[in-house]
């Protein structure tokens, strides 16, 4: 029997068949028993993050706000669950969904499993983002599902029968995963993109390149308009107006193509801040230029599949190749063309979370099959799996950074808040029947008696217990939700309007804070619990500590003992 070439063997591909079988589920398995055992502290000790995570309970069903913030689909997946947001449920279900997402992800490049592709697996859960999503425990199989959904839209826009039926298929997937959460259109666009290169790479017939551009514009185009047009639909039906949030109430065609310019410039600059500086802490190597040598060993890699089309001098594959190679670091942005005005933040980081490995998982689907006789070919192979080593070894440290510092606040913030009820009951509070509103002034974190410790300094600010928003709806979100959940109190809290009138009084500025004597008076019928000075301010969160401050924090330590 004849051997199947690359070329051949792409072109036997079934059609509308997805071709699971026992490896899949092998790698399933792997996948989702790998994450679980990074994020066990996260899920055993039912960790949230320090922001709407904290906010939102274990009982919870989306409405309102999700629908006009165009995440229609929200609502339907709480109600599928009851509104059962507990541990560890939610975060083993998100887990489960995800795995699923990945172990149809590797299948794009490559029907064989190797040691690159089950490494690359690894890198996309094991990672901040993931570790951000499940700390939204009342969203996080939302983020799942739009993740799934984004991999399985581009599925089907590859594999379909017909160029109908990829369209329809794909573009009506698309519609779920932006109706769960917008950004997943990065994983979508990433995916048909990077195909399109494997396609390139493999040489496949002229029709075939052409028809994935085609099905790949199509589908995209035509998801996007479904959505936007039933998001307008299902909010006018419910009687609403779409949010502002994040400008989504202002995109239109004119206002995608006016800010283009610029949102492309900031999709470049996002790709530069995420992968060579240290504000998204995402791999414990980042700060001493890991992700410099990684790019340099994918340029190699890929300047190596070029080199071969070189030879070919098909020049219509080789522009196409260039192309698709400069749009790269857009398309794991996508969103940000859409709405220009949006606040990038960690959680909205998939694209970017799945590009080293999409792009292992490209190289290793192009290798050639012919037996590694040179030297360099086995020396090339074996830096490819170590690579691929580091970037798991990294991302799963950051991500236990994050959940060591989650679950250190969260003791520090129990004892200060623990020792707050105390000083309420001792100050007559729970006494009477008719209880005053209690408003809290300041973040926990910004108190000196806040312990912080090397895994608090390093972390995310997401995973920084206390570091709470300022602003007067947060910070009464934040102080309900930790004597709610963290100490069980009875507390009447005062309204939103009372934060801003009680903030600018002289009154304020002259009380001691936590836990000196003075720290909880009244006010005009409100008792006041002074935490810190900072109520005034709300400073856009920054890193506190660099790598390096942290090992020689850890060295002191040693010193010390």
């Amino acid at each position: 029997m004849e051997k199947i070439t690359m070329k051949e063997k792409i072109d036997v591909q079934k059609p509308d068949d997805l071709g699971l079988d026992i490896s899949d589920l092998r790698y399933f398995l792997v996948m989702l028993l790998f994450s679980a055992v990074v994020f066990f502290l996260l899920i055993s000790q039912r960790l949230t993050n320090t922001f709407d995570g904290l906010w939102n309970n274990t009982w919870f069903f989306g409405g309102y706000w999700q629908v006009v913030t165009g995440r229609w689909l929200w609502p339907v997946i709480d109600a599928l669950r009851f509104g059962i947001q507990t541990e560890p449920f939610n975060s083993l279900l998100t887990l489960s969904i995800s795995a699923l997402a990945v172990t149809l992800l590797r299948k794009f490049f490559t029907e064989k499993d190797s040691v690159v592709t089950y490494l690359a697996g690894m890198a996309v859960l094991a990672s901040t983002v993931t570790g951000i999503q499940l700390s939204y425990r009342f969203q996080s199989p939302v983020f799942g599902c739009s993740f799934l959904f984004s991999v399985l839209a581009a599925e089907r826009v590859v594999r379909a029968a017909d160029f109908r039926k990829a369209v329809v298929q794909g573009a009506l997937l698309l519609v779920m995963s932006l109706a769960c959460y917008q950004t997943s259109l990065d994983n979508f666009c990433l995916l048909l993109l990077t195909y399109l290169l494997l396609l390139l790479f493999r040489n496949v017939d002229r029709e075939k390149v052409h028809a994935h551009i085609g099905r790949s514009l199509c589908s995209a185009a035509a998801g996007m308009v479904l959505y936007f047009l039933l998001t307008k639909l299902i909010v006018w039906a419910c009687g609403w107006q779409m949010a502002s949030y994040n400008g989504g109430a202002d995109v239109s065609v004119l206002s995608i193509l006016k800010n283009l310019p610029n949102a492309i410039a900031e999709t470049y600059q996002l790709f530069g801040a995420y992968f060579f500086q240290n504000y998204y802490r995402h791999n414990i190597l980042q700060p001493v230029g890991f992700f410099v040598l990684v790019f340099l060993a994918l340029s190699i890699g890929l300047l190596n599949r070029f080199r071969k089309m070189l030879h070919r001098k098909n020049w219509e594959y080789i522009l196409l190749g260039v192309a698709a190679l400069i749009v790269l670091p857009i398309m794991c942005n996508a969103i940000m063309l859409i709405t220009s005005e949006a606040v990038w933040l960690l959680q909205m980081g998939e694209g970017l979370n799945l590009f080293v490995p999409v792009c292992l998982l490209l190289l290793e689907g192009t290798r050639t099959n012919q037996p590694m006789v040179k030297k360099y070919v086995r020396a090339a192979r074996t830096g490819a799996v170590v690579l691929a080593v580091l970037v798991v070894y990294g991302n799963v440290c950051s991500a236990v950074i994050d959940q060591e510092a989650m679950y250190e606040g969260r003791k520090t913030l129990k004892s200060m808040s623990d020792h707050i009820a105390d000083d309420l009951m001792s100050s007559g509070y729970f006494d009477d029947n008719e209880q005053l509103p209690v408003l809290f002034v300041g973040r926990p974190s910004s108190n000196s008696s806040f312990m912080k410790r090397e895994y608090y300094l390093y972390a995310n600010p997401y995973a920084q217990m206390g570091r709470f928003w300022l602003n007067d709806y947060s910070a009464r979100a934040s102080w309900k939700a930790v004597f709610r959940d963290i100490t069980p109190a009875k507390l009447k809290h005062c309204s939103v309007e009372q934060y801003g009138e009680l903030y600018s009084r002289t009154e304020l500025e002259q009380m001691s804070v936590y836990p000196q004597e003075g720290y909880i008076q009244q006010i005009d019928g409100v008792v006041v619990v002074k935490i810190s000075d900072d109520y005034k301010v709300d400073k856009e969160f920054a890193p506190l500590i660099d790598l390096r401050e942290l090992f020689q924090l850890i060295m002191d330590d040693i010193n010390d003992s």
